[in-house]
């Protein structure tokens, strides 16, 4: 019979191999969302032209923020400079995520730093499509330790 040294290595070892695999195969994302929940998200209203100026959006938690996008007009294949204006948050980064709605033209996410409070900035670029016309949508979200809320934006550029 083996002895109660043996049962401990091998429960340690056991307790290990699960950890390094959970490492491994376990995403933290997957397991915020859990946490969370899904981002509620506040779209903003159709008056919004972001190829004219900034656009302004109260979020669930009644929060003001303002997004804009430079230059103006919205230019594709050249370096876009993103900005939001959201006072009342204190967050490192605000998550955005890019992409075509009437066709695939890839999925982009971009971090937008906080440069000052409740300034966030980043830089991005959209790519090209020989069909034009191609219907943009914006995804802010803010990920806070109990939820994750967001702002839509929608815009869309020509050839």
């Amino acid at each position: 019979m083996r002895g109660k040294r043996f049962w401990k290595l091998l429960l340690l070892e056991i307790i290990l191999l699960l950890g390094v695999a959970g490492y491994f195969f376990i995403d933290s994302h997957d397991v915020y969302r859990l946490w969370v929940g899904d981002t509620h998200f506040t779209v903003a209203p159709t008056s919004c032209n972001l190829h004219v100026k900034a656009c302004e959006v109260r979020l669930k938690d009644d929060s003001l923020i303002t997004f804009e996008v430079s230059p103006k007009p919205i230019p594709l294949m050249k370096p876009l400079h993103f900005k939001i204006i959201a006072p009342s948050l204190t967050l490192p980064f605000i998550e955005l995520k890019l992409f075509a709605t009437n066709m695939n033209m890839g999925f982009h996410t971009f971090k937008l730093l906080e440069k000052e409070k409740g300034v966030y900035e980043g830089e991005g670029m959209l790519p090209t499509c020989v069909v034009g016309n191609m219907i943009w949508q914006t995804n802010l979200i803010i990920n806070h330790p109990h939820e994750s809320i967001g702002a839509t934006f929608y815009f869309q550029t020509d050839k």
